[in-house]
């Protein structure tokens, strides 16, 4: 009996043994489709993925077909490697003894992948192909019909702000494409805002080189940071697109569609927005030029760090920011083609958009100077109405094999008016009056703008020498008619008036910038893998600016005009450049380097006074850039160069603008040109089967004869500002990241750490000033995803901050910045869904800035997936559900620290329809349905 037992026992532990280690089998073809054949004696390998191990291995038979059985159950690395083919990669997972057929898997050729690993989907994460660094939408998982914005925010080395801005690696990215082409000209967030992220199949990111340097290879230092999206193939047939409506109390509304109907290469969008919700579809491009030339250096903690403000654009600037309650109106249309087969190309789009905003503020600012401190509180009221029409135009024609045409063109009309009040007064170190300022300004105009380029080339039979020559023309048009009154009270110590000032002007401003430059490129090689290039090129830039002021009469009339206030001035700039370089490319390593050397000639006419200034400069154009690939994975890349920049017409014209009496800038006619040397370090690394990456940059950029500010304040609070040029201008950023898939608890991680600091010369009240800012900030993301049950991601921020003057070093500003967010998403029986948003924003109170500006923003909704393949949703949701939401900037700008807290949109709860929608040839494609 003991001995039956025994065996029972052994029998059922066997049984049981057996099946927690369940065995499985997986089988497959192997086939190179190019070329119609299937692939024998292929090695196909499968490793352990927790150790990447090798744990199976077999070969095809000559019919490419292979099979692998007695696999115990867990995680996998399938490998699939054949000579003269890039390798396969994949992960698998089996959990259950059901046999796995993987079907046709197609191997390429590795010449036709230009160095390029092919891996798939989650595995593939994140490749590096040249210069370009490309993500696999699919690795990284956003809720459902979530914007491509979304889906960037996810991404390793790359940063959203709250204004849809991009930063990859450091650096501001500004154009995104769509499938290597515009989309609707040179709006970014049409396509990050509106394209759904389930459409995309690759992210690339990489600097975009000048037609000039793709066409000849050699890099002409002219890069633009750039997004490509990739679609998925699915999405190139038929039509797909998205439709929301929602209203709901306090006028408060979202109505949007977004249409896209491609068939064979012709891709026509269309869309159109109706928001009262602070959706504009704006071109972020052009709201203030980052790192720019001209205005002053900020550091805005919500950007994370500095910018120059040079106004920007004034149509774009209506929604500042988010500062207001905007309406908008917005809608548009893009083409695209190819014909001829593919010789010819056609992209253009037209855009109309109006937006109005009504807001209102208070602005705390503390102005630090040599002997002593100044503080303002002002309180404004705003409102700005704007309007544009937008054509732009791609046509490229390959004439024949060596000689092709590109012509581009795109232009703007608008007009805005706008008018505002504001209440400000000035405090002195003892909080005393010093003086108080009532101030209501109007103002309503015109514009225009258009950009045009033809570039001509042609390759010889010779390879790599080449022939082109590139046009381009630039004209911009601002016209505007307002109106000035202010009311200025001056207090002596004792707290009692002493002066009155009041300004009550008509203000009429005319300014034309036209600029055309020509430029003949020739290439020719020299030995081996080298490349010379000579080029000529000759620019003309011409800027007429009136601005004239007239005071008020006695009967009430605007006509007598103040000289003081009213100027016509003409300042051009012709200049001849002749440079050269040259380009080594090899299998690993790429390097160039390149000279121009210029003659600018300035002529400066004033024409009210009659006079004439005339100056000449000899320029000097560097430029250098080394890029290596290790393998395929690996890259890193150096590059310097050197640029002039000139000042703008506003800087350098003789006349005053008292736009705030308080403020009052005037133009420095002997404003010199600055000279910037750039230098820029990448490296990234990424390891496939561990999904590993790690990125790394810097940047450093010193300036001569920067254009700087040269503040006068005196005893009342009035200040002069006007623009000299000075030197010890610097500006240095760097950064690490790290992320990996955590295999155990299957879920993506990252840790970015950046450091950003500058120094900025400027003189207040005869005395120099160095303002030096840094900012210090570290990041982590968990993102973790199961299908159709849930995504949760968390993304925590810590930023440390700090700025001091050199002419008061007692006064030192330092504080700390935090965020928490956090987004979830869960997918519920009966085909519900619920999403919830909760963002923490700290911001340490400072010794002259004490108040709470601290933020709990919860947004959240319900929906119910509807219609044929749940690709409808009806949701309830709620935007600011605690009503906690406040306006908020602090800013740093040389020696003025200041803080806005401006009306904003707070709590308001909309019942929205969505309807994700799709149809190829082929009948319905299922969408998810937020």
């Amino acid at each position: 009996m003991r001995k039956i037992s025994i065996i029972i026992l052994f029998i059922s532990f066997s049984y049981i043994g057996s099946y927690a280690q369940q065995q499985t089998s997986i089988k497959g073809a192997i086939a190179d489709t190019s070329a119609k054949e299937q692939l024998p004696n292929t090695v196909i390998s499968l490793l352990r993925a927790k150790d990447s191990v090798l744990y199976r291995f077999t070969r095809s038979d000559l019919n490419g077909n292979f099979e692998l059985k007695a696999i115990d159950t867990g995680h996998y690395v399938l490998l699939i490697t054949r000579n003269r083919y890039a390798d396969y990669v994949d992960q698998l997972f089996f959990n259950s003894a059901t046999e796995n057929n993987l079907g046709t898997i197609i191997l390429t050729l590795k010449a036709n992948l230009l160095q390029d690993v092919i891996v798939r989907q989650k595995i593939a994460a994140i490749r590096i192909k040249g210069d370009t660094l490309e993500f696999a939408a699919d690795s990284f998982k956003v809720r459902e019909g979530g914007s491509v914005e979304e889906l960037l925010k996810k991404l390793p080395g790359l940063q959203v702000d709250k204004d849809g801005n991009i930063t990859a690696q450091g650096e501001k990215v500004q154009k995104v494409l769509v499938d290597g082409e515009e989309f609707f000209g040179d709006d970014p967030t049409m396509a990050t805002q509106n394209i759904q992220a389930d459409a995309i199949d690759k992210v690339q990111v990489f600097d975009k080189k000048s037609d000039q340097a793709v066409f000849t290879g050699i890099d002409d230092g002219e890069k633009t940071k750039t997004i490509n999206l990739k679609l998925k193939d699915d999405k190139k047939k038929g039509y797909f697109g998205k439709l929301e409506l929602g209203g709901g109390l306090n006028d408060r509304w979202n109505n949007n569609l977004m249409l896209n109907n491609f068939k064979g290469k012709r891709k026509l969008s269309f869309y159109g927005i109706m928001s009262s919700t602070g959706k504009t579809g704006l071109n972020w491009d052009e709201r203030g030029s980052y790192g720019g030339s001209g205005g002053t250096p900020e550091y805005d903690d919500d950007f994370g760090g500095f910018y120059f403000n040079n106004g920007g654009d004034e149509f774009e600037n209506s929604n500042f920011y988010g500062q207001g309650i905007p309406k908008s109106w917005s809608t548009g249309i893009n083409y695209s083609n190819k014909f001829n087969d593919d010789k010819q190309s056609l992209n253009g789009s037209y855009r109309f958009n109006k937006i109005s905003s009504i807001g209102s503020g208070n602005t705390f600012t503390q102005t630090i100077l040599p002997d002593t401190v100044f503080y303002n509180r002002e309180a404004g009221n705003t409102f700005s109405s704007r309007q544009r029409n937008s054509l732009n135009g791609t046509y490229e024609w390959q004439i024949d094999s060596s000689t092709s045409v590109k012509a581009y063109a795109k232009g703007y009309t608008g007009r805005q008016n706008s008018n505002s009040s504001f209440i400000s007064e000035a405090l002195n170190a003892f909080k005393s009056p010093v003086n108080n300022s009532l101030r209501n300004t109007s103002s309503e105009g015109t514009n225009a703008n258009l950009n045009a380029t033809l570039l001509i080339r042609k390759k010889f039979k010779k390879p790599g020498r080449t022939l082109s020559l590139n046009l381009e023309q630039l004209y911009s048009k601002n016209n505007s008619d307002g109106f000035l009154f202010s009311q200025n009270s001056f207090f002596d110590k004792g707290g009692i008036i002493y002066a009155l000032d009041t300004t009550d002007q008509e203000k009429i401003s005319n300014t034309i910038v036209n600029t055309f430059s020509a430029k003949v490129t020739y290439t020719e090689p020299v030995i081996k893998n080298v490349f010379a290039e000579l080029n000529y090129s000759i620019r003309s830039n011409n800027s007429d600016a009136e601005q004239l002021s007239y005071d008020k009469n006695a009967a009430g009339k605007y006509d007598n005009l103040n000289d003081t206030f009213s100027n016509h001035y003409k300042f051009n700039v012709l200049s001849n450049i002749v440079g050269t370089a040259f380009k080594y490319s090899g299998k690993k390593l790429t390097t160039g380097m390149g000279l121009n050397v210029a003659n600018a000639n300035f002529n400066q006419t004033d024409i009210l006074k009659d006079t004439v200034f005339e100056r000449n400069y000899i320029n000097f154009f560097p430029r250098a850039n080394i890029n290596y690939k290790f393998n395929q994975t690996t890259r890193i890349s150096l590059s310097y160069r050197g640029q002039t920049n000139q000042p703008s017409i506003s800087q350098i014209q003789p006349v005053a603008d008292n736009s705030n009496p308080l403020i009052i800038t005037v133009g420095n006619p002997f404003l010199k040109q600055s000279f910037e040397h750039s230098f820029n370090f990448n490296f990234n690394n990424y390891k496939v089967l561990s999904q590993r990456g790690i990125y790394s940059y810097a940047g450093f950029s010193a300036t001569s004869n920067a254009i700087v500010t040269n503040n006068n304040t005196d005893s009342s609070g009035r200040t002069i500002l006007q623009y000299i040029n000075a030197n010890g201008n610097y500006n240095i950023y760097s950064g690490v990241g790290f992320n990996k898939k955590l295999q155990k608890l299957d879920m993506n991680s990252g840790l970015n750490i950046n450091f950003n600091s500058s120094s900025y010369s400027s003189f207040v009240n005869a005395v120099q000033n160095k303002t030096k800012n840094a900012s210090y900030n570290v990041s982590l993301y968990f993102d973790k995803e199961k299908e159709k049950k849930y995504n949760i991601n968390y993304n925590p921020n810590i930023g440390y901050n700090t700025s001091i003057s050199s002419i008061n070093k007692e006064l030192t500003t330092k504080y700390w910045t935090m965020s928490q967010s956090v987004d979830a998403t869960f997918y519920l029986p009966w085909k519900l869904q619920i999403n919830s948003n909760f963002q923490y924003d700290y911001r340490q109170k400072t010794s002259a800035f004490d108040n709470n500006n601290n933020v709990f923003l919860w947004n959240a909704y319900i929906g119910r997936k509807l219609m044929k393949n749940d690709k409808g949703l009806i949701k309830f949701q709620g935007y600011d559900i605690l009503n906690q939401n406040k306006g908020f900037d602090r800013i740093i700008n040389t020696n003025v620290i200041e803080e806005r807290n401006y009306q904003t949109l707070t709590r308001y709860f909309l019942l929205s329809f969505v309807w994700n929608f799709s149809k190829s040839p082929a009948g319905l494609v299922p969408d998810g349905g937020q």
